[in-house]
């Protein structure tokens, strides 16, 4: 019982955080009125404090009004990534599942190899060859989430075009692209969003980590990986100018996981 209550507990404060980062990224402007580019020399690196929660950076910067507006570029880039992924890997997916079987062979054999590589790493590559910039690192990280999209949705189209409404369908004289469209890719999309949930913490992870070796937005963009960047530095002498951005990266992406590993577990039917 206390276990179940401790992870109805964690479900909710995760839920909490997501919803309080969501508004962050949406609307910074409730959380605080400072300007997260306005620079003040005579308060340079303050410690936490009254009027400065978060404290200032080597350049007078508020650290928590930046870290509240690069909820929207952290959040919106693992967002955007993931729903490209989500909706190409579908299309994708469902299209391999349906193919003839050596079609199906061939591609998975490439989903494959992609797979056998860390995401981050193929991020790398996608970035050298776009160079660096904000949406070019939303595009890398999203191509490099692509292939497990892939994979899981032609694991469900083989599944799903078994079934006896899609036979049916067949039987009816239905075209195949609608059968596909119509019957076979709604289908796919449930277990999908769950693993997209997950997903999400995992771009926002790899989109700041390429911000984080200046391959994303560049200062003074206030921007998660960017912020941590900037303190690296000054942990000996300031160690919030990091801390706090990587705290709410941690959290944050915490937070997906818990949720959607909820909503696997309930979409298997397992309880909680």
């Amino acid at each position: 019982m206390r276990a179940l209550s401790g992870r109805r507990v964690g479900l909710v404060a995760s839920v909490l955080l997501l919803v309080v980062v969501t508004v962050m990224a949406v609307a910074p402007w409730v959380f605080t009125p400072l300007d997260p580019l306005a620079t003040d020399t005579s308060r340079v690196l303050q410690p936490p404090g009254w009027g400065h929660p978060f404290g200032t950076d080597q350049t007078g910067r508020d650290v928590f009004t930046r870290v509240v507006y690069g909820a929207s570029y952290s959040l919106g880039v693992g967002a955007g990534a993931t729903a490209a992924a989500l909706v190409l890997g579908v299309v994708v997916g469902t299209l391999v599942g349906l193919a003839p079987r050596f079609v199906d062979g061939i591609a998975m054999r490439g989903v494959e190899i992609l797979l056998a590589f860390p995401e981050f790493l193929i991020a790398l590559f996608a970035i050298a060859v776009l160079g660096p910039g904000p949406v070019n690192v939303a595009t890398a990280v999203g191509v490099a989430a692509l292939p497990a999209y892939i994979r899981v949705a032609r694991a469900e189209t083989l599944v799903v075009r078994r079934s006896g409404y899609v036979e049916a369908a067949r039987g009816l004289g239905v075209h195949p692209l609608r059968v596909a469209i119509a019957h076979v890719a709604p289908n796919t999309l449930r277990p999908l969003g769950v693993i997209a949930t997950i997903g999400i913490g995992t771009t926002i992870v790899a989109a700041a980590g390429l911000s984080f070796l200046g391959l994303g937005p560049q200062d003074p963009t206030p921007e998660w990986g960017l912020l941590l960047s900037g303190g690296r530095n000054l942990l000996a002498q300031a160690w919030w100018v990091a801390f706090f951005p990587g705290l709410l990266i941690t959290a944050t992406v915490v937070s997906a996981t818990v949720v959607g590993r909820r909503l696997r577990r309930a979409g298997e039917g397992r309880r909680p």
